[in-house]
């Protein structure tokens, strides 16, 4: 009861507002919403904590919540619910946060980063609840990095990067049921510049029309940043497409502002630029005055849901009959399997990890690592090219044809070290007083 009275006369008037622009709450809220996809219930946390916490957590993560992604404040409200209600804790101390690193063990002891500037944010705003031990703790304890891309490595069926058959069975289905006009222009869209851009859903998501660009130089699309903890649409980069697919993106965004003009009866031609290009046209009909629609035209309000999408993707194969010929079940279809495709395509192709990475947009090349670690590809490939060398050696060892496969051994070695016949006299090791020569088998 104190506490409750303490939030509505300390802290009822105020309002806070999300990293993205439209959305605030209060303290007091049961329900933050953020953004578009994500809210949060911290008092499900609030609930369970010491009275003297209370508070402090939800000061701490309206700050937070300023300042970062919606996801990131999510993962931290769900973590702490986790903690608070599998330990009972008075306090956040070395002991409280030891207990934490038992409970998530070595597979989860990453999820520690999450919280880990969390609470020294906490400490140093000067709120109850947290010792000066747990940060003591914090940083004596090793946190190992988030293992990823397993499902790359082990070129799981599920999971993993698609093959070309899988690959192409997908994309031809995408064209053929939109042509026959089973499929709607959006959603084509969207799979193909899953496909081609290897681009996150958000990114995509968050496009407007005046991302959609053509010059001298060919089609393009500018597209926003969403990782790195960037404000939304605030960073860019330049992505290059198809002239087909540029086409069918202009058709959407002309049926996007018909859509919008026969709904608020009044040209928009002024903000073409900022419709969004992948539109929730639910929103639009929902929104009683052009005044209102121009408001909220600049936030991500009247952009599609990314969960509305992911769902659309994943039936698709199944609606369509689209199936993998691994496991002649339907292809279980995501977007991150096709950022898996593209960087293990570019890594067969050959391409360098900073290629890899400016492909798929990553921050660092550490991510992109995945793909050249581990390929089943690269090891089929090395094993072919060492055969040579070990093959001779082995026989010899073995007794088989000793003589010829000696001499398959010494071209081998001869010829990977230029050691021609006709060369050697010029080659100044083999003057050097310090140089031993093999021993002749």
């Amino acid at each position: 009861m104190g506490f409750n009275v303490e939030i509505k006369c300390i802290e009822s008037e105020q309002i806070f507002f999300a990293k993205m622009n439209r959305y605030s709450f209060k303290l007091s809220d049961k329900k933050w919403q953020l953004d578009k996809e994500n809210c949060v219930y911290p008092h499900k946390v609030v609930d369970i904590m010491p009275t003297k916490m209370k508070l402090s957590y939800l000061k701490t993560l309206a700050y937070y919540a300023s300042e970062y992604s919606s996801f990131y404040i999510q993962n931290i409200n769900t973590l702490f619910y986790k903690w608070f209600g599998a330990i009972t804790i008075d306090t956040i101390d070395d002991k409280a946060i030891y207990q934490l690193n038992v409970y998530l063990g070595s597979e989860r002891n990453y999820k520690l980063n999450l919280i880990k500037a969390f609470i020294i944010k906490w400490k140093n705003l000067n709120y109850p609840g947290v010792e000066a031990t747990a940060i003591r703790m914090l940083e004596k304890i090793k946190i190992i990095p988030n293992q990823t891309g397993d499902a790359v490595k082990r070129r799981d069926p599920n999971k993993g990067p698609l093959t070309e058959t899988e690959f192409n069975n997908i994309i031809n289905a995408v064209g053929k049921f939109y042509h026959e006009k089973k499929i709607q222009c959006f959603l084509y869209c969207y799979i193909l510049l899953l496909a081609i851009t290897g681009r996150r859903p958000l990114q995509l998501i968050s496009l407007k029309a005046k991302d959609l660009i053509k010059n001298e130089r060919g089609c393009f699309l500018n597209v926003p940043k969403v990782k790195q903890r960037k404000c939304f649409r605030k960073e860019f980069n330049m992505v290059m497409i198809e002239p087909f697919l540029y086409d069918s993106l202009s058709m959407l965004i002309n049926q996007n502002q018909a859509f919008v003009e026969d709904k608020f009866s009044v040209g928009i031609s002024n903000y073409r630029g900022e419709l969004p290009i992948f539109m929730n046209l639910d929103k639009i009909t929902e929104t009683k005055r052009i005044e209102d629609f121009l408001y909220d035209l600049t936030t991500d309000f009247f952009h599609m849901k990314n969960s509305v999408m992911s769902k659309l993707l994943k039936h698709f194969p199944s609606k369509f009959d689209v199936r993998s010929e691994r496991t002649n079940s339907y292809i279980e279809l995501n977007a991150r399997r096709f950022r898996y495709t593209l960087g293990s395509r570019l890594a067969n192709e050959g391409a360098s990890i900073e290629v890899i990475a400016k492909a798929l947009d990553h921050k660092s090349v550490n991510s992109s690592m995945i793909y050249i670690k581990n390929n089943p590809d690269n090891v089929y490939d090395i094993d072919k090219r060492l055969s040579a060398f070990f093959n001779p050696l082995s026989n010899i060892l073995m007794g088989i044809e000793i003589e010829e496969n000696k001499n398959f051994f010494i071209k081998y070695v001869s010829d990977a070290f230029f050691l021609l016949e006709d060369t050697k006299e010029d080659l100044k090791c083999l003057t050097c007083k310090k140089f031993n020569p093999w021993r002749a088998l």
